[in-house]
């Protein structure tokens, strides 16, 4: 619940927490997609998130907050990567007949937890009102979730279009702060 400020500085504390990023993002992912998409999947959910919050202290004129609120972003998602473990390796189960409540209970929760600790990091990074950092995280949220969406288009073959619902709809990607998350929607 600290600020990314108060986190140590250095190059150091930046390479462990994306180290731990893509490890555990991989992790969260190579059941459901793969290695390979989830190693590529990692990369670009926190290289767009590196390159957004450096753009972004650049331009409010703190460049020197980058290593701190990155590295203390990506090592926070960690914990949320690892949450997303058992349920996307589970997945499978979770969407059989009576069981894609819960795993759609669970994957709301971690999309609220992943949204909220970016929005947390948002707040004390560039000292806005929590509310305007609740809106950032969201937006980067949809936008990222877009760019891996058009990246990896879920197919839906043979599917009449009033067919489609999101009941049973799982989240695709981590949490782990980034936001990288889109929807597969489910007949």
């Amino acid at each position: 619940m600290g600020k990314p400020q108060d986190l140590p500085k250095g190059r150091g504390q930046l390479k462990i927490g994306i180290a731990l990023a893509v490890v555990s993002y991989v992790m969260a992912l190579a059941v459901p997609f793969g290695v390979e998409r989830a190693f590529l999947q990692s990369l670009i959910d926190i290289g767009c998130t590196g390159l957004v919050i450096w753009l972004a202290l650049s331009i409010v004129g703190h460049p020197g907050r980058f290593e701190q609120a990155f590295g203390g972003l990506s090592g926070a998602s960690l914990f949320i990567n690892m949450a997303a473990v058992p349920l996307f390796a589970l997945r499978p189960a979770s969407l059989e007949p009576g069981g894609g409540a819960v795993g759609t209970l669970a994957d709301f929760v971690l999309l609220v937890w992943g949204l909220s600790l970016m929005a947390h990091v948002i707040r004390h990074t560039f000292e806005v009102r929590m509310f305007v950092s609740v809106v950032m995280s969201l937006a980067y949220f949809i936008v990222l979730s877009t760019v891996i969406g058009s990246i990896w288009p879920e197919s839906l073959v043979n599917v009449e279009p009033d067919e489609v619902s999101l009941q049973g709809a799982a989240p695709t990607t981590s949490l782990g702060g980034q936001g990288g998350t889109q929807w597969i929607i489910t007949a």
